[in-house]
């Protein structure tokens, strides 16, 4: 198969639009529009089928755009690994991670990082954890960090747990349930908690632990946003489970009141996840070991336990 076809059709299936791919690609549309003609004839299938100005992609066109965003992601992979292996004082590497590593985390590993390799850039994300997961399994990062069970990831990651979170229910002073000395999971169980969207590693291991209590969470309201959810709990909307992490200040302050919940263990697992068959660039293991050594005799950022 000619690359360079499959190339401008990549960029066509990305932007769905003729115009746009030929602009990105510098080509004109009646030569992007022959590519994808002449790509036709060799694989004897219709790729995509016109509407206006954009296209839409047939199942072919799906099944093509798949193996064709493998394709150029291996041919990033042997480019950064080719050039990893000249200099590890450069490149690039490219990154998710959850909203509580990525904000409360991610600061202190990325400054030590810059500090050695300044040269090296960083392309980072914040996503859920569901989202990381698909992400990396679609060679679209080098790594991911995510949080919740790491047994329960799927197939096809290599797994390295590197901390615990906490996650405390906490409400807002003027709260009902403030001065309570503790409650149980079933006092959450129905419009009590404000909750990430689903997707979410904090969401997940809170409805888990709840199952085991033979709880089913109905929340309150579904906030895709951390901050978010702290600035509502404060204002007494509701109660909310957060991370630890995200609250010192507000604990400190008595903006937010913190509550134990009766036999309920909340200290979700914090992971490095990565592709098991990727080679990460030297730069990018050098990312990776701050986070998880290979030796129990070098310094770790993070206590796993």
């Amino acid at each position: 198969m000619n690359l360079q076809y499959l190339r401008v059709f990549l960029t066509v299936a990305e932007h769905e639009h003729i115009t746009r791919a030929s602009e990105e690609l510098i080509l004109s549309q009646p030569a992007v529009t022959k590519t994808i003609q002449h790509l036709e004839q060799e694989v004897g299938l219709e790729l995509i089928e016109r509407h206006g100005r954009r296209i839409a992609l047939t199942h072919a066109g799906h099944v093509l755009h798949n193996y064709a965003r493998k394709v150029f992601a291996l041919e990033r992979e042997m480019e950064e690994a080719l050039s990893a292996l000249r200099d590890v004082d450069a490149g690039e590497i490219t990154l998710a991670a959850s909203t509580t590593t990525g904000v409360y985390l991610l600061p202190p590993i990325v400054a030590r990082f810059h500090a050695r390799y300044p040269q090296v850039s960083l392309n980072i994300t914040i996503l859920n954890s569901h989202e990381i997961v698909e992400e990396t399994l679609n060679w679209n990062l080098d790594f991911g960090l995510v949080e919740g069970d790491a047994a329960a990831l799927p197939a096809g990651l290599q797994v390295d747990v590197f901390a615990h979170d906490e996650l405390v229910l906490v409400v807002g002073p003027k709260h009902r349930w403030k001065g309570l000395p503790a409650l149980l999971p079933t006092d959450l169980r129905v419009g009590q908690l404000l909750m990430r969207e689903q997707g979410s590693g904090i969401r997940e291991v809170i409805e888990q632990a709840m199952l085991l209590h033979g709880v089913q969470v109905r929340p309150l309201l579904t906030v895709p946003d951390n901050e978010a959810i702290k600035q509502m709990a404060m204002s007494g909307v509701g109660a909310a489970i957060v991370s630890a992490l995200a609250i010192q200040r507000e604990l400190a302050t008595g903006d937010l009141v913190r509550i134990p919940i009766a036999g309920l263990d909340l200290r979700p697992e914090l992971s490095l996840v990565k592709r098991t068959d990727k080679q990460l660039s030297r730069a990018a293991q050098a990312f990776c070991a701050l986070l998880c050594p290979p030796t129990e005799h070098e310094e770790r950022i993070f206590d796993p336990e």
